[in-house]
């Protein structure tokens, strides 16, 4: 195998893995959003700090915190989701078969003699491009995720000081 073909699957296998490690902090996003959704609610229960918040502006924040959450989530679900790009599959699938859903649509024979062609460096190149893009979307769509929680989070801590304050109990 030549150097740069060499190069091209290492790039390849490290993108691989950086896309794997975006879909376990996705993981980790959405179980830091479930643990802030449970918090949430069970506040919300009777005899608890937002059961009653009144006449209070405490709701403005307490429901900033609802829709961060729900919008924190939805983007780590999105991240974790699977790029399959099936609307571009039929048109590159002529051109490409390093990606499962491009070689899916081969005959044996025929993948056989394009795997035995010099054009395998030009079919990594265009896949390290397309892997580039995917895992560049997920690590936005993560990192968006963790930041709209963690100001959910300060949005919910801020409705609950508004809260307390103003019913007279002690602060949580």
């Amino acid at each position: 195998m030549n150097a740069s073909i060499e190069n091209a699957w290492q790039i390849h296998s490290a993108q691989m893995d950086w896309t794997g490690k975006v879909d376990a902090k996705a993981g980790f996003a959405v179980a830091l959003d479930s643990a802030a959704i449970a918090t949430l609610v069970a506040l919300s229960g009777q005899n608890m700090i937002f059961a009653n918040m009144g006449d209070t502006w405490a709701w403005l924040p307490y429901w900033a915190s609802v829709v961060l959450f729900i919008v924190g989530g939805f983007l780590a679900l999105w991240a974790v989701a699977p790029s399959l790009r099936w609307r571009q599959m039929k048109a590159e699938r002529q051109e490409n078969f390093v990606f499962f859903g491009h070689a899916k649509g081969w005959q044996p024979e025929f993948l056989d003699a394009a795997l035995r062609t010099d054009d395998v460096s030009l079919v990594l190149s265009r896949q390290i491009v397309a892997m580039a893009g995917i895992a560049w979307k997920k690590h936005l769509k993560v990192g968006w995720s963790l930041w709209l929680i963690g100001a959910g989070v300060l949005s919910l801590f801020i409705a609950a000081l508004i809260s307390a304050n103003s019913s007279g109990q002690p602060y949580p």
